[in-house]
């Protein structure tokens, strides 16, 4: 009986062929193959192949490899080996083979970032690539490894992404809308504890975090009383304003046309432009030199404040954003925190409703006052600025 082209032998060269992709293409061991509707003589061809003991009864035929790959090699039944019949209907893939490849290049992979990142103070980047979901396809694709070398050069001097790119990747459009950028981004994003940004502005914000400016002009910094140097256009706006009392707004781009440095004197630091609006109204030029981040701290804000010549005194939010950004300021320039304490957050709590700390929030410590950031994570609550605003205005006049 020839059995070339039945449903029977199909049957058997397909579980045969599951049997040798997945054992790395060695022709052993035993399948089981089940008897169904279309193969009722299955057992036939199984006692074709001798050495099992099957009958008409039989639900699942046990076949050897071995006898099939014989049982194919006789003239009558084709003349050829079990891997050449596979192969030649559809190439053999060797999985365990392809797996152990795809591991190798995978390993390879992370040892490439980790070669990046093998300086010390890379370490935070390496402790949050380990925690983060990356995935075979991320590292083999070389996108996890274009974005750790672009974490490496972080915290860039006022480049754009596009100059980043160019400058580390060799490609202009690399931190574009690209799987780079959102694996720079999320990084990023957890470095300071808050969620990955989703809009063109928390993009640009997160951006000017670590130094990198998507534009000089969207870089900005609100001012009250703050008096500036290194440029005749830049000190006369800016005493013009702070002798009228008014605020004044400041651009990166503008700052660095004008090479536009802070005047001799201290500054204070707040968060919300609601602390500046009244100042204004209340204490006009008799408010002590002010400056408002509005939010997280703009390259612009930062750069001014790398030219003080005095003390700076900062605060925001009591919230862990707040105490990040004040902990940052203290390392980076030297600041003093203002009214950032356990004891003013208390007194504060105590004026009113308060919001809960947002779930999505990492937790900050507060080295100046540890007892601040135990005060926060036992009340679970934060409180914003503007409640502080009356006894914010009798520490800002003069």
């Amino acid at each position: 009986m020839s059995w070339s082209g039945s449903n029977e032998l199909r049957a058997v060269l397909d579980r045969a062929r599951r049997h040798v992709v997945s054992n790395g293409l060695q022709v052993t061991g035993k399948i089981t193959v089940p008897v169904t509707a279309e193969t009722p003589d299955l057992y036939r061809l199984a006692l074709a192949m001798r050495r099992v003991k099957v009958d008409s009864t039989s639900t699942k035929v046990p076949i050897y490899v071995q006898s099939l790959d014989s049982w194919l090699q006789r003239p009558l039944n084709g003349g050829r080996s079990l891997l050449e019949v596979l192969d030649a209907e559809s190439p053999l893939v060797d999985r365990p083979a392809e797996r152990s490849a795809k591991n190798d290049a995978v390993d390879r992979a992370r040892e490439q970032v980790h070669t990046v990142l093998a300086a010390p103070e890379h370490r935070q980047w390496l402790e949050l690539i380990d925690a983060a979901r990356v995935t075979a396809p991320d590292l083999l694709s070389g996108t996890v490894f274009d974005a750790v070398r672009i974490l490496a050069v972080l915290p860039a001097e006022g480049e754009s992404p596009v100059e980043l790119s160019e400058r580390v990747l060799g490609d202009t459009k690399a931190l574009t809308d690209t799987p780079v950028r959102r694996w720079v981004l999320r990084l990023l994003a957890a470095a300071v504890g808050v969620d990955e940004p989703s809009t063109g502005a928390e993009r640009a914000a997160m951006w000017e975090q670590f130094g990198v400016i998507d534009s000089g002009l969207a870089s900005r910094v609100l001012t009250l009383g703050v008096r500036l140097e290194g440029h005749p256009a830049a000190a006369t706006i800016s005493g013009a304003a702070a002798d009228a009392g008014v605020h004044q707004v400041w651009t990166l781009a503008q700052l660095r046309a004008w090479t536009a440095t802070l005047a001799a004197g201290e500054v204070y630091v707040c968060e919300n432009p609601t602390v500046v609006e009244a100042a204004e109204r209340e204490l006009g030029a008799r408010c002590r030199p002010l400056l408002c981040t509005e939010g997280v701290p703009s390259e612009a804000v930062r750069q001014l404040l790398r030219t003080a010549r005095g003390a700076v005194h900062w605060r925001g939010d009591f919230d862990w954003t707040g105490l990040r950004t004040t902990g940052r300021a203290c390392t980076e320039f030297g600041a003093l925190p203002w009214l950032m304490d356990a004891a003013t957050y208390r007194e504060a709590l105590d004026r009113g409703d308060s919001e809960m700390l947002k779930s999505t929030d990492t937790r900050a410590e507060s080295p100046w006052d540890p007892e601040l950031a135990q005060a926060l994570e036992t009340s679970g609550r934060a409180v914003m600025e503007e409640r502080l605003i009356p006894v914010l205005l009798e520490h800002l006049r003069r």
